[in-house]
């Protein structure tokens, strides 16, 4: 892949994804030691646990965050930006910028994901429901100006 579109912001972007979802394994390693042998694991709309289970169960975000960042991580590294499916052709000239805008948007997704997760985690080890709705249409207020407003700015870098 050519590695002229990746910049120092993207490696941190990325970087910073892994951290916080190692962050996010270091919560279920210390909820395993430190919480009962039965906890709340899932909770009701209004924030009250309707399900329990072991605190192993903890491992499940992290394990389930893998496969979301390594894919994001892998079209990122392995795939070329130029054989992306994008809104717009993209003028020979305005590639640099472009693709750069576009990888940006990966690895800003990606630590959004991390960041959600790791929230997730973090209420799940104090046991508690509260918030989680607001949390889920944050992420997705985040995700949507994300995509849109690095899409705009791709198309504009592309005049």
């Amino acid at each position: 892949m050519k590695t002229g579109y990746r910049t120092r912001l993207h490696r941190m972007l990325e970087l910073g994804a892994w951290l916080v979802l190692l962050a996010s394994l270091l919560v279920a390693v210390y909820g395993v030691r430190t919480l009962p042998e039965e906890i709340a694991t899932h909770f009701a709309l209004d924030g009250t646990p309707d399900g329990y289970g072991s605190p192993a169960v903890l491992f499940l975000t992290p394990i389930l965050t893998v496969p979301c960042l390594g894919i994001v991580s892998l079209i990122a590294h392995l795939v070329s930006p130029e054989d992306w499916n994008m809104p717009f052709a993209v003028k020979e000239e305005c590639k640099a910028y472009v693709y750069a805008d576009m990888l940006t948007m990966l690895h800003a997704i990606q630590l959004e994901i991390a960041v959600f997760s790791l929230y997730m985690q973090v209420k799940s080890y104090q046991q508690s429901g509260d918030g989680l709705i607001l949390a889920v249409v944050l992420l997705t207020a985040a995700l949507a100006v994300t995509i849109i407003g690095l899409c705009i700015r791709a198309y504009r870098h592309n005049r």
